[in-house]
């Protein structure tokens, strides 16, 4: 009986913690997330941009216009890079407007209209600008086979779509990420 006693005593001692977050601590957590949102939002952009102007610069160097084919996989890539960055423009825009200086009604209606949005863009257009991109991509091969030798065509093939798919589970990992943080955001009330 002594062992029951001494759980029964330790039990006892136990303070009772408060697990209840203040407002000003969620406001920061909400404020630390946001920045991340803000962060990836940023280098979106920037990787976005940066992989359009070498693409355009590639389609006026090799002359791209000459070759309707390739011409046009190019300009498809190119066009789905630039409406993405577009779209994460417009998340910046959006996520500037979540404001956290406001009533926590009005953050969280304002939370989870971005996080509508952000979803749409995630589930729904992202896999279409995505796909897109890919039959872009699909469309150069013919011309690089013509144009290139055997063993360059099938490196080009095969680390092109290699790149494609580790790009793409790299993509779903990121998007993860972004939808916790969005749901913590949307669930603060």
């Amino acid at each position: 009986m002594k062992t029951f006693e001494e759980l029964q005593n330790i039990w006892d001692q136990q303070t009772e913690s408060n697990t209840q977050p203040t407002a000003s601590e969620i406001i920061k957590k909400a404020e630390a997330h946001t920045k991340k949102i803000k962060r990836s939002h940023f280098w979106t952009r920037i990787i976005l941009s940066l992989t359009s102007l070498i693409l355009i610069t590639y389609y006026i160097w090799a002359g791209a216009y000459r070759h309707t084919q390739f011409s046009f996989g190019l300009c498809i890539m190119i066009a789905m890079l630039l409406i993405r960055a577009a779209l994460e423009s417009i998340s910046v825009k959006k996520l500037q407007d979540l404001k956290t200086d406001v009533n926590l009604i009005e953050y969280s209606k304002l939370a989870h209209e971005f996080y509508k949005w952000r979803k749409k863009i995630h589930y729904i257009l992202t896999p279409v600008i995505y796909m897109t991109y890919i039959v872009g991509f699909t469309l150069l091969l013919p011309v690089f086979e013509n144009n290139f030798s055997r063993g360059f065509y099938l490196y080009i093939l095969s680390s092109g779509y290699i790149f494609l798919l580790i790009f793409g589970l790299f993509m779903v990992r990121i998007i993860q990420k972004e939808i916790k943080l969005l749901n913590f955001l949307k669930n603060i009330t």
